[in-house]
């Protein structure tokens, strides 16, 4: 009888630890705001921050970004050495505008259409630009960036 209660009493013991924990239940990490993650990858794109620009960026060597005339750059590297030799080009303007964003539990798209100027007395030139961004240990990324150019058509 004695073992039985010995017994017993540790059971009950067991139980009533486990009682006193607090269980937690751990919901899933929700994604940052997406718009806040594009409007700063825009800012040091057009004010040719090389350091914020690089941090927008996928961490992985997928990122391509392709022209308005068709050529693409096929990695990350190569973006970043593109736009390393871009951003000391002080005389370029260019100004986007978010046209449309789709935000998903771990991509976004960004469609926006920008002006382009060569320096400030050029002759603007529109395209548009689908931005793609991927949710990377918790940040949004630019996986892809995709330039169209909107041709002008002569009126009548």
């Amino acid at each position: 009888m004695a073992a039985r209660i010995i017994k017993y009493s540790g059971i009950l013991a067991a139980i009533a630890l486990l009682g006193a924990c607090n269980v937690v239940e751990r919901k899933p990490e929700a994604a940052p705001d997406f718009r806040p993650a594009l409007d700063n990858h825009l800012a040091m794109v057009t004010s040719r921050d090389l350091e914020g620009f690089k941090a927008t960026l996928t961490k992985g060597d997928d990122l391509n970004v392709i022209f308005p005339g068709g050529t693409i750059i096929p990695t990350t590297k190569e973006v970043v050495e593109f736009h390393t030799d871009w951003f000391k080009d002080k005389d370029w303007i260019m100004e986007p505008e978010v046209v449309k964003v789709i935000e998903g539990k771990d991509m976004a798209t960004a469609l926006t259409k920008y002006q382009f100027r060569d320096n400030k007395d050029g002759k603007p030139r529109s395209a548009w630009l689908v931005l793609v961004f991927a949710l990377e240990d918790g940040e949004w990324r630019l996986v892809h960036d995709q330039n169209t150019r909107i041709d002008e058509k002569p009126a009548g």
